[in-house]
């Protein structure tokens, strides 16, 4: 399966699809407002297939609509790392569980959005056991807006909430360690990814989309900067032969991540001198800053313009909150 169609089945796509006339440059290339993406991309993943393949013994991935789901094989039952989309919560269970073939026990979200933790609820109410960290458990807690794409999430009920919280932790399930560590405001201020130590796997939940553009959430302290961080450190704990499964995307290489940093950070470099500079956000935005990177980058979720949009205006607010330049 080639990057395109591997892609197509993911959320990411379908974004692509809703926008791919203004990707292409049928409509207005300027076009830089996501605020129609979600909406769009719920209908159109609303059908999606959701399949799972194996990565190595004991050890599966579950993809297609949302975002990448690891599941584990242990002798106690399934430990999964994200959960999907709410509206299709019930066929990712029935998936997880054919995959696996035990019930899940233990649940971990890589950060609060919909995509990944949305099938909270569904594996809460069957028993399993939900860490994230205690900011990612905050932002479930309490109804959250989202203003780049001017869209109102909910608290989640009860059962969806992680009933553990961490910073950073070692779970030992048979003979695999899973580590589990938070990074610093990066995609959100509550992501974590999780090192599957035996396998030698990383899922890096939203900190890495493979070959696209990502989400980075200003409102939930997301930035640009805490992305290229956040890089830097999957990738000192990346080997050559480590498996990388990104939050969207194909199962990934550590140069695959490396290429993905190289641009997190050239884009941030021209975002800083841009707001050096004194530009505004539609300054900005027009003098088109991931021209040259667009053709490999703008394929899923974003166009340049939208990317632009989103990482300016966290850069501007981690500066305002930061107090300085960064």
């Amino acid at each position: 399966m080639n990057r395109r169609r591997f892609v197509s089945a993911s959320i990411g796509a379908a974004g692509a699809l809703a926008i791919a006339g203004r990707v292409r440059g049928d409509g207005p290339p300027d076009d830089s407002d996501p605020t129609s993406l979600i909406p769009t991309m719920m209908a159109a993943t609303a059908k999606m297939p959701i399949e799972s393949r194996p990565l190595a013994d004991g050890l599966h991935l579950v993809y297609g609509p949302g975002g990448n789901i690891a599941v584990l094989d242990g002798p106690d039952g399934l430990t999964i790392v994200d959960a999907g989309l709410p509206n299709r919560a019930a066929d990712t269970f029935e998936v997880v569980k054919r995959a696996g073939g035990k019930p899940v026990v233990r649940l971990i979200n890589t950060h609060w959005h919909f995509d990944h933790a949305g099938g909270n609820e569904a594996f809460g109410r069957a028993g399993a056991a939900i860490l994230a960290t205690p900011a990612t458990r905050r932002r479930l807690s309490t109804e959250q807006y989202t203003e780049i794409f001017k869209m109102k999430s909910p608290a989640s009920p009860p059962a969806a909430l992680p009933v553990v919280t961490l910073d950073e932790a070692e779970v030992h399930v048979g003979p695999e360690t899973l580590r589990i560590k938070s990074v610093p405001p990066a995609h959100t201020d509550g992501d974590l990814f999780v090192h599957f130590t035996k396998h030698d796997v990383i899922h890096t939940g939203d900190l890495f989309s493979n070959g696209f553009y990502p989400n980075i959430d200003a409102s939930s302290l997301g930035w640009i900067g805490g992305m290229v961080a956040a890089a830097d450190v999957l990738l000192k704990l990346a080997g050559p032969s480590t498996r990388i499964i990104p939050g969207h995307g194909p199962v990934a290489t550590r140069d695959d991540l490396a290429r993905y940093r190289t641009m997190l950070a050239t884009v941030h470099d021209r975002l800083a001198k841009l707001h050096d500079a004194g530009k505004t956000l539609r300054e900005a935005i027009d003098a088109r800053p991931t021209a040259d990177l667009d053709a490999e980058w703008a394929d899923g979720f974003f166009t340049g313009g939208m990317f632009t949009r989103v990482a300016y205006d966290g850069l501007v607010k981690h500066r305002a909150g930061a107090g300085k330049a960064s």
